[in-house]
């Protein structure tokens, strides 16, 4: 399972011949609608986006960007989320038979891969994911606040966990992320949803010593590197 950070809650999974990305933000849109530029260029061009499967976790600019959607291949890609997303898709114009829904409670299965939608707490129909694959389970939260009903996804077992920590607009802080990770007893924590805006960000590096006291192991990813989760797992098991 290889992963990349692609800005905000968007991650892009290598899963063997497949490619999943979640929540891509490629666009300025937000800063048109409330404001806030992006700190960072986006990795690439709607256009330039490999996929096979673009799951949005839900309808909010930031996760489902009609300005990144409307630009990828309708014909060729799959479009997943929770039943507001596709009611957005398919404003957009995507085909109905190119959307699967992914509700919580709900999987699906692409290539090798299988996909569950979790619970989030952060609309009506918000979802996070878990990504099984090789061995390997990844949740990725979403956006989301703390509630106890989150380690409902712990029936997944997951490995490695990627949280949201920016603590405002309906999210979690990096306390509460710990906190989730504790409770999960995952062997790796990944933070995101930093960074974006100057509006709505944190630092990352509070949430490795709060993890650090907590003794789960922490990894920042770097903006748009691609890295393999065993390689990390193995490094964070060794204390490299």
């Amino acid at each position: 399972m290889k992963v990349t950070w692609i800005g905000q809650g968007g991650f892009m999974f290598e899963l063997g011949d497949k490619i999943v990305v979640v929540d891509p933000y490629l666009s300025n849109s937000v800063a048109n609608a409330d404001g806030f530029d992006r700190m960072v260029p986006a990795p690439f061009t709607p256009q330039e986006l490999k996929a096979d499967l673009i799951i949005c976790t839900h309808d909010h600019m930031d996760h489902l960007d009609e300005e990144t959607i409307k630009y990828t291949d309708f014909s060729r890609l799959l479009y997943a989320g929770p039943d507001s997303c596709l009611d957005h898709f398919r404003a957009i114009g995507i085909p109905d038979d190119r959307l699967i829904s992914l509700n919580v409670g709900q999987s699906i299965n692409i290539g090798d891969a299988v996909i569950h939608g979790v619970y989030a707490a952060h609309t009506q129909d918000s979802i996070g994911v878990v990504i099984e694959y090789d061995g390997l389970a990844c949740y990725l939260v979403g956006d989301s606040l703390y509630e106890d009903r989150l380690l409902e996804a712990g029936k997944h077992n997951p490995d490695v966990l990627m949280s949201c920590i920016n603590g405002k607009l309906g999210n979690m802080n990096y306390m509460d992320a710990a906190n989730l990770a504790e409770g999960l007893g995952v062997k790796l924590a990944i933070p995101c949803h930093y960074g974006m805006f100057k509006e709505n960000t944190e630092d990352p590096e509070k949430f490795l010593k709060e993890l650090q006291i907590k003794g789960i192991p922490g990894f920042i990813m770097e903006y748009n590197k691609p890295y393999c989760l065993k390689d990390i797992l193995d490094s964070v098991k060794s204390g490299e």
